[in-house]
C-alpha cells in the first residue's frame, strides 16, 4: 500500500513540475523535448518504488528461507541423536548377551558344573558413555553322576554324616567358579554371586 502511495505522489510531482516548465518555455520545439524528459521521469518515478519494494521482499524471503533451513538442520541433528541412542542401545544389548555367554562357558569349564545361566548388572560411565560390569549373578547346575563315588573309609575316625561331604564339595565348586570368573573377567570377588540351581 505504501508503494502505491509513493508511485502516485511521485507521478503528481513530476506532472506538476512538467506543467510549470512548459509554461516557462516559449518555443514548441523545446516542449517536445520537455515531454520526452517528463515521460522518462514518470517511468522512473513508477519503477523506483517497485524496485525498492522488490529489494525489500528479497531479504524477507532470504530470512524466511534461512529460518526454514535452521529448523531442518535442528531436525536432522535431533534425528542423528536418536539414531546414536538406538545404536548405542543395540550395541549394549549385543555386548551384554555376548558377555553372558562367555561367563556361562567359563563357569562350565569348572569340574562338577554341567550348565550355567548368568544375569549381569551394568552401569554407564557418564563421560565415555561406556558400559561397566557391576555385578554377576550366576546360577550353576550340578553335573549328574551316573555312578555314586566310593566313599573313603577311615578306621578309627568319626563317621561322616550323609550329605555333609556333598555340601563341602558343592561349596568348593562354587568357590572355583567364582575364582575363575574373577580371574578371567577382572572382577572383584564381591561382584560375583554364584548359587546352585534348585
Amino acid at each position: 500500500m505504501e508503494t502505491i502511495y509513493l508511485i502516485v505522489r511521485n507521478i503528481i510531482f513530476v506532472v506538476l513540475l512538467a506543467v510549470f516548465l512548459e509554461m516557462l518555455l516559449p518555443l514548441k520545439e523545446t516542449r517536445r523535448f520537455l515531454e520526452v524528459v517528463v515521460g522518462l521521469f514518470v517511468v522512473l518515478s513508477i519503477l523506483n518504488p517497485l524496485v525498492s519494494w522488490l529489494h525489500d521482499e528479497e531479504p524477507e524471503q532470504a530470512y524466511l528461507q534461512m529460518e526454514k533451513q535452521e529448523g531442518e538442520l535442528e531436525g536432522i541433528l535431533e534425528q542423528g541423536k536418536e539414531l546414536q541412542q538406538v545404536q548405542s542401545e543395540q550395541v549394549s544389548a549385543a555386548y551384554g548377551e555376548q558377555l553372558e555367554q562367555q561367563i556361562c562357558a567359563a563357569a562350565q569349564m569348572v569340574s562338577g558344573v554341567s550348565g550355567a545361566s548368568a544375569d549381569l548388572v551394568f552401569s554407564t560411565d557418564t563421560q565415555d558413555n561406556q558400559l561397566i560390569l557391576e555385578r554377576v549373578h550366576l546360577v550353576i547346575e550340578k553335573e549328574e553322576k551316573d555312578v555314586a563315588p566310593v566313599q573313603e573309609v577311615k578306621i578309627g575316625s568319626k563317621p561322616v554324616e550323609p550329605g555333609q561331604d556333598d555340601e563341602t564339595g558343592d561349596q568348593e565348586v562354587v568357590e572355583q567358579v567364582r575364582n575363575t570368573i574373577v580371574a578371567l573377567f577382572g572382577l572383584q570377588p564381591e561382584q560375583v554371586v554364584v548359587t546352585w540351581k534348585e
